[in-house]
């Protein structure tokens, strides 16, 4: 009876440490940030939008949302450039391209952003000024094209 028990105990451990290793998968790391969200509803030619401008149905705005929180939570280059800065001002808008709608993210680090109204005045992106980045969300919600300079 007692080499029954030990051989079970023996054969025990290993699988208890094979499950808890499984479970135990590296998360990406993630820094914390605060984002400022904002409907952009100003002239998108003014911010280099050629395609007409669609509204964002609230089912697609949230998912497009949360996953942009993501990609940038994720973002090693982010990271990189933010050099501590945590909080952001993101304007978002929704265009139409081959009858499908796509929502187009502009931001850059609040700390050097002017105080003017975000739903109307475009951010001005400029390359080694401030923290900038700018994306596109698919109708299904995945991020694509962020661009983080």
């Amino acid at each position: 009876m007692k080499s029954r028990i030990f051989l079970f105990r023996a054969l025990l451990l290993p699988v208890v440490l094979f499950i808890f290793s499984g479970c135990a998968q590296k998360n990406p790391e993630y820094i914390p940030i605060s984002l400022n969200w904002y409907e952009y509803q100003g002239d998108l030619q003014s911010v280099g939008e050629k395609a007409p401008s669609a509204a964002i149905d609230s089912s697609q705005e949230e998912t497009c949302l949360i996953s942009m929180t993501r990609a940038l939570m994720e973002s090693q280059s982010l990271r990189e450039c933010s050099a501590g800065v945590q909080e952001y001002h993101v304007q978002y808008f929704g265009i139409s391209t081959e009858g499908k709608t796509q929502a187009i993210f502009r931001g850059q680090s609040a700390v050097q952003t002017e105080s003017f109204d975000m739903e109307k005045v475009p951010l001005s992106l400029s390359s080694g000024k401030n923290c900038n980045f700018t994306a596109r969300c698919n109708t299904e919600g995945k991020i694509e094209n962020l661009k983080i300079f």
